[in-house]
């Protein structure tokens, strides 16, 4: 499985150069200054990347029609009707205010409380995730738009397959509650049907 595989790598990563952070000590205040050259270097690459996918999305300016059901999880499915040239464009808007909007938790971490960690680790996950992009697959690789490639495009969840399916078991769990629940009231009603026939029995004891 795509998916599995880029996580598992994604989190090589991520715990590899955490240990590497450790082992070589570049927590050390002196290479601070070398890492945020480094995180700048990257971080503006990225988004020059980025609007020169932009250019190229503009100059072919696709107009093939594309119409879809919202993918988007949390979203009414919406219909949506568009082409593929707005829907590319729409996406690396997306892409765009992602990278700007990581860009500003990492400062803020940084020069807050000091952190380095992060600046290492978004110098090199961006490149990764970047490439693995379908923007970058078909403009950049000119890879044909079919397969995993095909619009529109399935935001991920990035525990999705190391759980083997999170919704499927939370809609599971969730039955399980309701079949609770729903049987929870059953058990009352039985409990009281019990002591209402011991009470006839006294009563007719008594009479």
């Amino acid at each position: 499985m795509p998916g599995m595989q880029d996580q598992m790598m994604q989190l090589v990563v991520i715990f590899g150069t955490m240990h590497l952070v450790k082992k070589l000590g570049l927590e050390s205040p002196e290479y601070a200054p070398f890492i945020r050259s480094a995180y700048a270097v990257t971080t503006v690459a990225i988004l020059a990347l980025t609007f020169h996918l932009k250019g190229q999305i503009q100059r072919r300016n696709d107009t093939t029609a594309l119409e879809y059901d919202d993918p988007t999880p949390g979203s009414q499915q919406e219909r949506v009707v568009t082409t593929v040239a707005k829907y590319d464009l729409g996406e690396i808007a997306k892409l765009q205010k992602s990278s700007l909007f990581t860009v500003a938790i990492v400062a803020f971490m940084h020069f807050k409380f000091g952190y380095i960690q992060p600046l290492i680790l978004q110098s090199l996950l961006p490149l990764l995730n970047l490439y693995k992009n379908p923007l970058f697959q078909i403009h950049m690789l000119g890879k044909p738009a079919t397969d995993s490639l095909k619009r529109p495009w399935v935001p991920e969840n990035p525990f999705a397959a190391l759980t083997g399916g999170g919704g499927a078991a939370a809609a599971n769990s969730s039955s399980s509650s309701e079949a609770a629940a729903a049987a929870a009231p059953e058990g009352g009603s039985a409990s009281g049907s019990g002591k209402e026939e011991t009470r006839k029995e006294e009563t007719r004891k008594d009479k």
